[in-house]
């Protein structure tokens, strides 16, 4: 095995050697240390979110308005959002701000022509589908 090389058992995936998961198959790795924070995953497909799902806006995306000078001013806050519906092209969430869209259709100008509707790009935080949440549900009722 090379060095700096971690290779995941179940799936024969190779990996950092400081991972904690395989990235292909989410296996979890024996490791000395506990994970600090949260692992957060890209979504790539807005639409498989449930309700309840935590995710987190990037900076620097999402509807914003341009000025004269081509300077950008974006009007989403890039802080965490719990989800509270699906709509035809966006989400209700609701953030540090109270309930907010968050449009995540295809870009298209607005009424003014210095708006633009740009999707938003999100990541994945905490969520009914994460694999560390199950883990983490699996082993409180374990607990009990």
């Amino acid at each position: 095995m090379r060095k700096g090389i971690k290779v995941c058992k179940s799936c024969g995936t190779e990996n950092g050697v400081r991972a904690y998961e395989c990235k292909q198959c989410d296996a979890a790795f024996e490791m000395r240390r506990k994970r600090r924070g949260v692992r957060k995953k890209d979504v790539t497909d807005w639409t498989t979110l449930k309700r309840g799902d935590v995710v987190r806006v990037v900076g620097r995306s999402g509807p914003y308005y341009e000025d004269e000078r081509g300077d950008r001013t974006y009007l989403l806050s890039n802080t965490v959002y719990t989800i509270y519906k699906l709509t035809d092209d966006g989400i209700v969430a609701h953030g540090k701000y109270g309930y907010e869209f968050i449009y995540c259709g295809k870009v298209k100008e607005g009424l003014v022509s210095s708006l633009t509707q740009a999707p938003a790009k999100l990541k994945l935080i905490m969520g009914n589908t994460d694999p560390l949440v199950a883990r983490r549900n699996r082993n409180k009722a374990r607990r009990t």
